[in-house]
């Protein structure tokens, strides 16, 4: 693994992000994160996995501005196809996921975030952000729906239409972590708790996860489905709008 490393600590894979300063999303990262998903969920001796980073105050930041922005049509539908594969995996894993946020978290890394089941995030001033409505991103329903499951209506009103960004504390205050601990902790706790979830019957637990997130954002995408998100995705992704946006913030970012 390039982008990512894999580690088992008494049964709970930890799956680190260790892609650079923002952990940025990419083809090939989403393809890893993938394949330690699928192998956690085959693998006997896993019984749950931590999704953490090895950035200091960073999460993750999204998806990668340099690459992906440079994305042709066909490639960005693709690359969004895995997305959202990913994703799906992750929130329909028959094991505890427990995200240990220890820095920034923002778009893509969000949608990860709030894939899991848990979510611990580190004290201080970081932001927890799903900012694609001000980009003109428009994310496919069926993902709208699920991540607005995972929150409370009125918070989720203020991530999906104002791309709203909470610092930790109000994250907390609003649902949208569980806990805060201090930026040394977030592992070590994030363990803790994969820990206990996994220690209940895993038929049973494996049994609930499913009925509550299917009862937020329905079951399992087919491929099908899959292929007509990215596709949809992809067409909003060009259009003037959303390309305007996001050419505001490439300028932005390369005026710092």
């Amino acid at each position: 693994m390039q982008h990512i490393t894999l580690e088992r600590e008494e049964g709970i894979l930890v799956v680190t992000l260790s892609r650079g300063k923002a952990n940025a999303l990419t083809c090939e990262m989403v393809d890893e994160l993938q394949q330690a998903l699928n192998h956690a969920a085959a693998d006997d001796r896993t019984h749950g996995v931590v999704v953490t980073s090895a950035t200091a105050k960073m999460f993750c930041g999204g998806f990668d501005v340099e690459e992906v922005f440079g994305y042709a049509p066909d490639k960005l539908k693709r690359y969004m196809a895995r997305f959202i594969r990913l994703f799906d995996t992750l929130r329909h894993l028959p094991k505890p996921t427990v995200a240990g946020l220890n820095g920034h978290t923002y778009a893509g890394g969000s949608i990860l975030a709030l894939a899991c089941d848990e979510r611990v995030m580190a004290e201080g001033d970081f932001q927890f952000a799903l900012n694609e409505v001000s980009l003109g991103v428009v994310l496919p329903a069926r993902i709208v729906q699920a991540l607005a499951a995972v929150v409370p209506g009125p918070t989720a009103r203020q991530m999906f239409l104002e791309g709203h960004a909470w610092r930790a504390q109000g994250a907390q205050e609003h649902g949208i972590v569980d806990e805060l601990v201090p930026p040394s902790s977030v592992r070590h706790r994030a363990l803790t708790i994969a820990r206990q979830l996994a220690s209940k019957p895993p038929r049973a637990f494996a049994a609930h996860k499913r009925a509550l997130v299917e009862a937020g954002g329905g079951p399992a995408y087919t491929p099908e489905e899959i292929e007509a998100m990215a596709a949809e995705f992809s067409a909003v992704w060009f259009d003037e709008e959303c390309q305007c946006y996001r050419d505001l913030l490439v300028s932005r970012l390369q005026a710092k």
